[in-house]
This record gives structure tokens, C-alpha cells and sequence, in this order.
């Protein structure tokens, strides 16, 4: 086995264990507010709707665009409470 071939064995197990170490159970959030106007920011969502053919596509305030966000985090976020969100999530949410 040549150095290139062990650095790239090597460096693709440091991934892969990396990957799973760090991974978080996410979820499907719908952010809404008390009147279920939708709060993710024009073309922020995850995922398709009946009204978008595929992530990215949707409008401001459309009621059902949702992001993933960690585990536990949505109903904080649909409370109004953004501590411990990361920013990447805060971003995509606008102000209710």
C-alpha cells in the first residue's frame, strides 16, 4: 500500500468517526405564530410544500414551510425562546 493510499484510509476512518460522533437527532420544525402566519424567511425552508416543488422555493410566511432543527429545539423556537439555537437556524426565522 503506497503513503497516498494509508493517508486516504486514514483520513476517511477520521471522517467517518468524526461524522458520528458528533451526530444530532434533528428534526421537522413548522415555525408558526400564535395566528399560524409561518416564520421561516422566503426561500429558507428544507423541504417541498403543496405550494413549492422543492427547498428553497418558499415564500415569507407560507404556514407550511418548516426547517430540521436539533431535537427539542422547535418548541423553544415557537415559543420565542432563540437561547442555546444556533445562529444558522436563528437566521432562517424571521422575528414574530
Amino acid at each position: 500500500m503506497t503513503k497516498l493510499n494509508i493517508f486516504s484510509a486514514v483520513a476517511a476512518a477520521a471522517t467517518l468517526i468524526t461524522s458520528s460522533a458528533f451526530a444530532v437527532d434533528m428534526e421537522k420544525c413548522n415555525v408558526v405564530d400564535k395566528n399560524g402566519k409561518g416564520l421561516i424567511k422566503e426561500t429558507k425552508a428544507d423541504c417541498k410544500t403543496s405550494t413549492t416543488s422543492c427547498a428553497g422555493h418558499n415564500k415569507a410566511g407560507d404556514p407550511e414551510a418548516w426547517i430540521t432543527v436539533p431535537k427539542g429545539q422547535c418548541d423553544k423556537i415557537n415559543a420565542g425562546d432563540f437561547s442555546g439555537v444556533d445562529m444558522s437556524v436563528k437566521d432562517r426565522v424571521m422575528a414574530s
